[in-house]
């Protein structure tokens, strides 16, 4: 598998949300792919507070000790709403192994949005867009993600193996808002 595309996968490590304490299949991620694009959505409904939702997703500094195949990630820089993260590591999807690094820039509006996009990396043009909107005791995840990745590679096996990248981040992600929802202060 070409490691440009591997690298720009991973540009999708803080775009994600799981539903915590319940697994998600390949199958609960819709990937399109339309002329060299990658197009995938997710709508969910979580059942922590909007509140610790976004501080997972917003915990740059933190994610490589919860996010599978983050090595590091760090804060660049940090105005406002808006930053702009660092990140390296490794992803693996059956016998395909590959380093990436990214930069991309976040941007945070209402505590309710989140929109992310590649600066630099492996992809032609990536940006993604969450909405976190309450429900009840819980959240609803709106997600959107469009990748054209640098470098062609088969339809079918891009989407497959988008699908199985965002599921496994998604679970990641939502036993650390499962364990932060148990947290003091929470």
């Amino acid at each position: 598998m070409n490691a440009l595309w591997l690298r720009f996968l991973m540009l999708l490590s803080i775009a994600c949300l799981a539903l915590p304490g319940q697994a998600v299949t390949d199958d609960e991620v819709q990937v399109d792919y339309r002329d060299g694009l990658y197009i995938a959505t997710l709508h969910l409904k979580s059942p922590v507070a909007p509140g610790i939702a976004l501080k997972v997703l917003t915990d740059f500094e933190h994610m490589a000790d919860f996010m599978p195949g983050v090595l590091a990630s760090r804060v660049v820089s940090h105005h406002g709403n808006v930053y702009e993260v660092a990140q390296r590591g490794k992803v693996s999807f059956g016998p395909f192994s590959m380093s990436f690094e990214s930069l991309r820039r976040i941007e945070v509006i209402d505590d309710n949005r989140i929109l992310s996009r590649s600066i630099s990396g492996s992809a032609k043009r990536m940006q993604s867009e969450m909405k976190l909107h309450p429900q009840g005791s819980g959240t609803q995840i709106d997600y959107h993600i469009e990748i054209e990745p640098d470098s062609w590679i088969p339809s079918s096996l891009g989407s497959n193996f988008l699908q199985h990248e965002l599921a496994e981040q998604f679970n990641a992600l939502g036993r650390e808002m499962q364990r932060r929802r148990g947290m003091p202060g929470s």
